[in-house]
């Protein structure tokens, strides 16, 4: 059955409307990553054009005929977020209609799925399980960092100590309450994505941390809630979530899918990884990518499943439909605690999608798949003739090799998928893009 893959990532509902000038850019350009979706006959519902040249190299990697899909790009000459008003207006509409038109059966599959995706879906007469909870705004409950506290205590969910704040008096008290513990809160924007809405404030000297926009120094006494609830909250947001900040020894995430007739099926789980940027005055670490399968051990695999089973089955009584990833962390004292859940499409689903495509469904038995971005390139060509000519590019027989996934050439970037037999292999390879 073709699909209609929305790209509405970056949308109100994951950011609560605030993104910057270089977050919009990023949002749009995560349309060329999700591009790997493809299949034959679909069609991709984008916020800006797919090259014809990438959509062919997907369609040549992934074994299909990249010419059968087909794009419906908004009319607009900077890059846009794919939000609820612009795929309703009668313009996006009616194009989508005149392809749906073709063919008799079609299903739709949004990164996010908003009340207008629901809507549209009515319009083109394409019933999905779950869009009366997506017609209600359902799904956005699963993309709050208050909500996600409430929903997986109850399902007692091991979270860090933590409470939500309203105003700047409750983040004082929040602030002066759970700094006890291990002298450091983390103080995060409800609707923050990526963790650039959090902060984490310390009174001991420290190097950036995981988790955070920013990691400061700062004297208790002298805290000043108001100053940061102003610099943090947002017209569209006036909510914070403080809790107590503890040192991760494994960093990682969780995703699954829950399926029309209700089943939970797992799907992926890797490592979240980050380095320190090498400028020294810089207060965030970068994420250089994830890394799949995640190395947990067996016991805290099993023990990480079992808890994050019961928060995905909660989401799934509530009604919501869809993909959905958790992020956690087993702290330096051995604790797993549960940080956040996203429904929608998370940062390992493209990867998955292609290990399975190329090496099948039980790829993590025999293979580690690594993302690495930022890898210098001042075009994805250019990145892909030099993989060709330095013997890196993915070999079906030997199965292993560089994928070149989405350039930014206005970073001057690409992002890379490294798919190898073992970790010290995928390693290598990643220091030999980077460091080239």
């Amino acid at each position: 059955m073709p699909r209609i893959l929305i790209m509405n990532a970056g949308t109100p509902q994951m950011s609560g409307g605030h993104l910057t000038k270089a977050q919009l850019s990023l949002a749009a350009n995560s349309a060329y990553r999700s591009a790997w979706f493809a299949q034959e006959g679909d069609l991709i519902v984008s916020p800006k054009e797919i090259p014809a040249n990438l959509l062919s190299f997907i369609g040549a990697t992934l074994d299909f005929d990249a010419s059968s899909v087909r794009l419906v790009v908004p009319a607009s000459r900077q890059p846009a977020i794919l939000d609820d008003c612009t795929l309703l207006s009668r313009a996006v509409v009616e194009r989508i209609r005149r392809h749906v038109r073709q063919q008799s059966a079609w299903r739709l599959c949004p990164c996010y799925s908003t009340e207008g995706v629901a809507r549209l879906a009515a319009r083109l007469g394409i019933p999905n399980t779950g869009d009366d909870f997506a017609l209600q705004r359902g799904p956005d409950l699963l993309n709050r960092k208050s909500h996600f506290r409430q929903l997986a205590t109850s399902v007692a969910l091991p979270l860090p100590h933590g409470s939500v704040a309203t105003d700047p008096q409750e983040l004082l008290d929040a602030v002066t309450y759970l700094r006890s513990e291990t002298g450091m809160v983390i103080v995060k924007l409800d609707n923050g994505a990526g963790g650039v809405g959090n902060v984490i404030l310390t009174s001991n000297k420290s190097d950036p941390l995981p988790g955070a926009r920013d990691t400061r120094l700062i004297s208790w006494p002298s805290f000043d809630p108001q100053a940061l609830w102003f610099e943090m909250t947002t017209a569209s947001c006036k909510t914070l979530v403080v809790e107590s900040y503890h040192l991760a020894r494994s960093l990682f995430y969780l995703e699954y899918a829950i399926q029309d007739d209700s089943s939970i099926v797992f799907v992926n789980s890797g490592n979240i990884r980050l380095r320190k940027s090498t400028d020294r005055s810089e207060r965030t670490l970068i994420w250089t990518g994830l890394e799949l399968p995640s190395d947990l051990e067996n016991e805290q695999w099993l023990t990480a499943q079992a808890h994050a089973y019961r928060f995905v089955a909660l989401a799934r009584d509530l009604g919501y439909r869809g993909m959905i990833n958790i992020d956690a962390i087993f702290a330096k004292d051995g604790r797993l605690l549960f940080n956040e859940a996203n429904g929608r499409w998370g940062g390992g689903s493209v990867l998955h999608n292609i290990a399975i495509r190329l090496l099948g469904f039980d790829y993590s038995h025999r293979n580690v798949i690594l993302s690495v971005r930022n890898v210098r390139s001042p075009s994805f060509e250019a990145a892909h003739a030099r993989f060709i000519k330095d013997g890196l590019l993915f070999d079906r027989t030997r199965k292993k090799g560089v994928i070149p996934l989405a350039a930014d050439e206005e970073a001057g970037t690409v992002e890379c998928v490294v798919i190898a037999p073992d970790r010290p292999a995928a390693h290598d390879q990643q220091h030999r893009l980077l460091g080239s």
